[in-house]
């Protein structure tokens, strides 16, 4: 800021409240520092290329702390169309992929409308070959069809264990995770409580 006010001073402010939170855990700060630059972020002639490259740092964790689950995950599909306005695929696909999943855990949005939305994101993370969103979002929509019962004809898919085997390949704890989460909330949803406990016992014992 002492040298001239540009694009990655709003990073660099953005960032900063990010580590505020990771290292000091103030949150009343690190939100504070969230706001500002999220301000910061409106008023620059290329907001549109800023909001795609602070989505995690501003949206995904700086508001999430703060703010209802569901009034976060509503802002997803502008920051989508902003991501794809400035060029930026990656982050296009994740804000959809986070709008996908957070629309999923927190219910505000009905199955089968959730479904088409996993379709295009699914097909899109496919044509942009962005395997961490793609295999993210069918763990997601294994659990959203075990959910709906509905068959799936729209794109290919692969089976959770095909992909907890990806991800112990790739040692991805994140999708190892996230797909013992899914299926073991979509069993817990439908009542399937044998099937809960046997998958826990075999969570606990491949990953103590």
């Amino acid at each position: 800021l002492r040298y001239g006010f540009c694009d990655d001073s709003i990073v660099g402010f953005a960032t900063a409240g990010y580590s505020v939170l990771l290292f000091t855990e103030d949150i009343q700060l690190a939100s504070h520092i969230g706001k500002v630059s999220e301000s910061l972020v409106e008023e620059s002639p290329t907001k549109h290329a800023l909001r795609a490259r602070l989505c995690d740092e501003l949206l995904i964790t700086l508001k999430m702390i703060t703010e209802p689950c569901h009034s976060v995950v509503a802002l997803f599909p502008e920051l989508y169309n902003s991501a794809m306005m400035a060029g930026d695929v990656e982050n296009a696909i994740i804000c959809r992929r986070c709008y996908c999943g957070g629309s999923f855990w927190t219910g505000t949005s009905n199955l089968l409308s959730l479904y088409k939305h996993c379709v295009q994101c699914i097909q899109e993370a496919t044509k942009y070959q962005h395997t961490t969103s793609l295999y993210s979002m069918m763990v997601t929509f294994n659990a959203l069809l075990h959910l709906s019962g509905e068959t799936n004809s729209d794109v290919d898919v692969k089976s959770y264990d095909e992909l907890d085997a990806i991800g112990e390949r790739t040692n991805s704890a994140a999708l190892i995770w996230n797909s013992f989460m899914c299926r073991m909330s979509s069993h817990f949803w439908m009542r399937e409580y044998i099937a809960v406990a046997k998958l826990s016992e075999k969570y606990s014992e491949k990953h103590p």
